[in-house]
């Protein structure tokens, strides 16, 4: 019986450690997505374009980045878009510098957004366009968000994140 106790008391014992354990997780989690990054915007804004061939973009004004994203440039500390120069391009890029973290989720769902209205766009008659835009990147880092559609994508990806 006292065996039985033991083992009872025991397992309550791991469960609340348990259940301490995953709201340290929880906290940490809600702390560390609370901070952003002290690096100056025009930093970042030339790590990413450094390298990135824009011979098929165009630079976007705050009208264009309200009619292709939705998002008001004036709400955030900065934004950079480059967008397709013809019809039938996918290369594209957005950089955002979030005033606050809860503005998050608003830039991500615009570029979400943004991907696949252009998905919709190419599917069924351009295959490559269609399969670049598979292939686009948005990178969330605290009050910074990138979207890079192009053939260095990878390589602005990894500029962004060493800047940061």
């Amino acid at each position: 019986m006292e065996k039985a106790r033991r083992k009872q008391i025991l397992i309550g014992i791991l469960k609340w450690a348990a259940l301490a354990l995953m709201a340290g997780f929880v906290l940490f989690g809600a702390l560390s997505r609370g901070t952003g990054s002290r690096t100056p915007y025009p930093q970042v804004e030339e790590a990413v374009l450094t390298g990135l061939d824009m011979s098929q973009m165009t630079e976007g004004d705050n009208q264009m980045v309200r009619r292709l994203y939705g998002l008001n440039p004036s709400d955030y500390e900065g934004v950079t878009l480059y967008y397709p120069s013809t019809n039938m391009g996918t290369d594209e890029l957005l950089l955002v510098k979030l005033r606050d973290v809860g503005q998050q989720e608003t830039v991500k769902t615009a570029m979400e957004s943004r991907i696949q209205s252009q998905m919709d766009v190419f599917e069924g008659y351009a295959p490559a366009e269609y399969a670049a835009l598979e292939q686009g990147i948005i990178e969330v880092r605290g009050n910074y968000l990138l979207l890079i559609v192009s053939k260095q994508q990878e390589s602005v990806r990894q500029a962004f994140l060493k800047v940061l």
